[in-house]
């Protein structure tokens, strides 16, 4: 085998089955891409082992293996954000955010203070209140206020909506 493959084969093979162990696992943790980076980086190390210590020929050939094996990773992978495993993992997220659904940011936030709501949650001092027919999570100055109670708003900086 040494001859063949070169005096390196034992490390070689090692991590030749690490790399695609790595990306194997890429395929199913979530992260962003440890994994697979490890897993090209071991094939990489293979190759440059192969070069230094095989005949040409085998070291060529070994690389186009791991080529390969390379590329129906990432066919496999592409494929399986598509629509297999993947697709159906709980930790991918496949609901998308419509502009109609969820307004990001009112015109004049301004304009709520002095308006009148009610707590639609009990307030701890955050919780969320309908104010002029809209939900709006707010900040209360006191420590607790009870749920249905007549909330009014005091101010507004930024995102932050204090009520009394």
């Amino acid at each position: 085998m040494a001859t063949v493959f070169g005096s390196l084969w034992v490390p070689c093979l090692i991590l030749s089955i690490l790399g695609i162990a790595f990306l194997v696992g890429e395929l199913f943790l979530p992260g962003f891409g440890v994994a697979g980076i490890c897993g090209v980086l071991c094939l990489i190390a293979v190759c440059v082992m192969q070069f230094m210590t095989a005949p040409p020929l085998v070291a060529t050939l070994v690389t186009i293996v791991l080529g390969l094996i390379l590329v129906v990773m990432v066919i496999l992978f592409m494929r399986s954000m598509k629509n297999g495993l993947l697709f159906r993992s709980p930790i991918v997220l496949k609901e998308k955010i419509e502009s109609e659904a969820v307004n990001l940011s009112d015109s004049n936030p301004e304009s709520l203070i002095g308006k009148t709501g009610v707590a639609v949650t009990p307030l701890r001092p955050s919780g969320i209140a309908l104010i002029d027919g809209r939900r709006y999570s707010v900040e209360t100055q006191s420590t607790f206020t009870e749920k249905d109670t007549e909330i009014t708003v005091i101010a507004v900086d930024g995102p932050k909506i204090t009520v009394r």
